[in-house]
């Protein structure tokens, strides 16, 4: 009996060594058979200061926000060039335009979607107007409107897509739609435009193991630092943001750099983030879309 409490014992030392999240290799080769596998696939295109994804998994394709109006023929001619006409989804973070103006573009250009996705209301009012000019755009297509509510699940092939927002929040930005997603032991954290009080109340509310994953897409673009407690929650092994490297955003490449995370900016060229559900390979074209 002693000699296999010792048994369960070291078992249980051993998990607890285990590291806290997936291997995430950065600019490095696919194993060979890498294609021939089952992934999910986030692609982090170039526009600039703006959030703009793309996912595939299952033979299924969804964005996550569309980036600013002025990369709407970019974004159009890239689905294109990979021959993707239909989107399970158009999900909406925050109906600020550079995140809501590119759906609304691929709805006028005719992308066949089954449900446009959002935290906020059909109605909600913003200070810009980009909610109303998309809505004209969803129901001149004929396309469904799916209000969705904190801690629903979304699912994508073998992806499933769970979200958590703020409605208390006092901005937009504050109410906007953090989503984890989760493929096999793998996951990452999309942050959207989430401010630090936001952060602090996920920290308060949430189970912490739902905070963490192996990769994070920096809260708005990366102007502010992340909440020190929240990045500590999430503990990633990989951080990207969605703007240009540069010193607004010192800050936080100062928190990657002294926790030794790998930091990559989609403003400097498309990033590409694939997993098979154990593992992680992100590659970036720079300059590219």
């Amino acid at each position: 009996m002693k000699r296999l409490l010792s048994v369960l014992l070291l078992c249980i030392l051993l998990l607890s060594m285990l590291p806290a999240h997936a291997e995430v290799y950065v600019k490095k080769k696919a194993p060979e058979d890498w294609q021939q596998r089952e992934l999910l696939r986030i692609t982090v295109f170039r526009t600039g200061e703006g959030d703009c994804m793309l996912l595939e998994a299952g033979g299924e394709s969804m964005m996550v926000d569309g980036g600013p109006y002025k990369y709407r023929e970019k974004l159009r001619d890239a689905l294109q060039d990979r021959g993707i006409t239909h989107m399970k989804y158009l999900f909406n973070t925050h109906p600020h335009d550079d995140h809501i103006d590119g759906l609304r573009m691929l709805m006028e250009y005719g992308m066949e979607v089954d449900e446009f996705v959002s935290v906020f209301p059909k109605d909600q009012k913003d200070t810009e107007g980009n909610q109303k000019k998309a809505m004209a755009s969803l129901d001149k297509a004929g396309i469904a409107y799916r209000q969705i509510s904190s801690g629903e699940t979304l699912t994508l092939g073998g992806a499933e897509l769970t979200t958590y927002n703020w409605a208390e929040g006092k901005t937009i930005n504050a109410q906007s739609a953090m989503t984890k997603v989760t493929f096999g032991n793998c996951s990452a954290l999309l942050c959207a435009d989430i401010i630090g009080d936001t952060q602090k109340h996920f920290l308060e509310t949430m189970d912490t193991e739902m905070l963490k994953a192996d990769v994070v897409k920096a809260p708005h673009h990366g102007l502010t630092p992340m909440v020190a407690d929240f990045l500590s929650a999430v503990d990633p092994g990989y951080i990207f943001v969605t703007n240009y490297h540069g010193t607004r955003i010192s800050k936080m490449e100062s928190q990657a750099e002294h926790r030794k995370i790998p930091i990559q900016y989609s403003g400097d060229g498309t990033i590409v983030l694939e997993t098979d559900g154990t593992d992680w390979y992100i590659n970036q074209t720079l300059y590219a879309f």
